[in-house]
């Protein structure tokens, strides 16, 4: 799924060739935990097993590399902006890559330097140009303009700043103009949904490309016989997640609710299970790691992503759907890319306890559909979010960048 001046992917299989054979990926942490990092671990060691080699350059590893293929280097002097580009990279600037991607890296600096060896490609797995990174004003009212002056306005009195420490304002400012800056300069900018792709269009991003994300881990058997009436959601508990939404609709669902994550809301959530009288029926799980996680995806009746934000994706959609897991999520942002509505889950206005108390209540009233609604997330998945599918596409952006920069250059010279 292309955008504005790339061309189409071509069908079938991607074909490795010379001009793809290696990678350098650029990321703050190499890490398995949330779902960006575990993104990009499982994007990486795809690659790999496609015979690419990718050379990892990160300020911390937290994980070791799965196999052949991967090779991880670290610099913690990555993000120092007073060193200089020698130390910060280090033995990155010798490795010869074909290309460079950058994950959750938006520094204009960095992307600069390593232009001058190889064609860049930056991920947005976010809203990167966006001072509040959540780029919404409320619940069901997505903001469609662009970085610049006049987000100053909104974030002063249309509450899209959405925190409660003004002062920070400023240099978020200023931190989504370097990222727009490099996202600008990159020979292409790779988004993971509509949304995001929306976002970059709007920021006049001309050389962009929608990749689809795949499940980050494989899913489990599920003990549940269909008779089940658990709820399941995973996610960082903060309040563009919708946590304070499901808990209030948890008076009206006759249900156990499994809350998997962590984050600054968790102890306030508490704190409102209890206020409602739902503590007997909420249980906080905490941060779990991929089998964890798994295994509460497959004892799922229903997955539930009750997000305020324009969720960029939602990436435990399709992680539920290929559990077999039908979802109800909020009609909102990214989460439209992977939700059928009434074939593969059921989708809800985002904000509205109500209405996600009566999906949910007609879900788990109907086993039978909701066997149905999983087999179809199932075969989504399969069809649009498979390794495979994502491979065919990185791939092809991987050659358009490529080609993008070889004859940027041949201009210059």
């Amino acid at each position: 799924m292309l955008a504005d001046d790339t061309q189409a992917l071509s069908d079938g299989s991607p074909e490795l060739d010379e001009t793809v054979g290696s990678v350098l990926f650029v990321t703050p942490r190499w890490a398995r935990d949330g779902g960006v990092g575990a993104h990009v671990v499982a994007s990486a060691n795809a690659l790999a097993a496609r015979g690419v080699h990718v050379q990892v350059l990160t300020q911390r590893v937290e994980a070791e590399a799965d196999g052949d293929g991967v090779t991880l280097c670290e610099s913690e002097e990555l993000f120092n902006s007073r060193a200089s580009m020698q130390r910060r990279l280090g033995q990155a600037l010798s490795c010869d890559p074909d290309v460079i991607h950058l994950h959750q890296v938006d520094d204009p600096e960095i992307a600069r330097e390593l232009r001058t060896s190889a064609p860049v490609v930056i991920s947005a797995h976010g809203y990167t140009a966006c001072t509040s990174g959540v780029y919404y004003f409320a619940p069901g009212e997505e903001c469609v303009r662009g970085h610049g002056p006049g987000c100053i306005p909104n974030l002063a009195l249309r509450g899209c700043a959405h925190t409660n420490y003004p002062k920070t304002l400023p240099m978020k400012y200023r931190s989504a103009t370097r990222g727009l800056a490099a996202l600008r300069g990159a020979e292409l900018a790779v988004s993971y949904s509509s949304s995001v792709d929306r976002h970059l269009a709007a920021n006049g991003i001309t050389r962009r490309m929608v990749v689809p994300y795949f499940p980050t881990m494989a899913p489990k058997p599920a003990s549940d016989t269909g008779s089940g009436r658990r709820v399941v959601f995973a996610g960082r508990i903060v309040r563009p997640k919708g946590v304070d939404v499901l808990i209030r609709a948890a008076r009206d669902v006759d249900a156990e609710f499994v809350i998997c994550g962590d984050g600054r809301q968790l102890e306030e959530m508490r704190s409102l299970a209890a206020e409602l009288g739902v503590q007997e029926r909420v249980c906080f799980r905490g941060w779990l790691d991929a089998d964890q996680l798994a295994e509460e995806l497959a004892n799922a009746s229903i997955v539930v992503v009750p997000s305020l934000w324009p969720e960029p994706f939602g990436l435990v959609g399709i992680e539920g759907q290929a559990a077999g897991r039908p979802a109800v999520a909020s009609a909102t942002g990214g989460i439209v890319d992977w939700l059928d509505d009434g074939v593969s889950g059921l989708s809800v206005p985002p904000g509205d306890a109500g209405r996600l108390a009566q999906a949910l209540n007609e879900l788990l009233a109907d086993p039978e559909r909701r066997r149905a609604m999983g087999i179809a997330g199932r075969r989504a998945v399969a069809e649009r979010f498979s390794a495979d599918t994502h491979l065919r596409a990185l791939l092809e952006g991987y050659r358009n960048a490529r080609s993008t920069w070889d004859s940027l250059n041949a201009v210059r010279s």
